[in-house]
């Protein structure tokens, strides 16, 4: 696959199952031998896993929404960076929904083959994930 077709990929993946919810492009996206090397704590290996981390993340943020600033490709390898946004309305990380707004920033490399995702990489501020939920007190002036 090119480069281009793994970015259409990646965007297809943010766009219809990240934004949009919908486990059809993620049961299409998700090659079975998945590995993410930077799981979300407690989360089951495989597509399976992933389906329930962003399960998780949609019941604590309903809203959410991660916007894509950037896109680079070289390769079997795909890199975005994006402003994650939502609304703390579900319990998340032992923290009841507190109404507050979160944004916090994430790095993601996805490696494909044959156009699915095999391999999963991820960076991000969990600090400002943590503030914005009330887990951590915002640092002051």
């Amino acid at each position: 696959m090119s480069t281009e077709s793994n970015k259409a990929a990646y965007r297809r993946f943010y766009e219809e199952f990240v934004n949009g919810g919908k486990e059809s492009a993620a049961d299409a996206l998700l090659d079975e031998r998945l590995v993410s090397h930077s799981p979300f704590p407690g989360q089951a290996p495989g597509p399976q896993g992933v389906k329930d981390t962003f399960a998780l993340f949609r019941r604590a943020f309903p809203d959410l929404h991660a916007k894509l600033e950037d896109l680079l490709a070289e390769g079997d390898k795909v890199a975005g960076r994006f402003t994650v946004t939502g609304t703390h309305r579900g319990e998340f990380m032992g923290r009841a929904g507190t109404g507050n707004p979160v944004t916090y920033e994430e790095v993601v490399i996805l490696r494909f083959e044959n156009g699915r995702i095999v391999e999963h990489w991820a960076v991000a501020d969990a600090l400002a994930l943590m503030q914005g939920i009330g887990a951590v007190p915002a640092a002051g002036p």
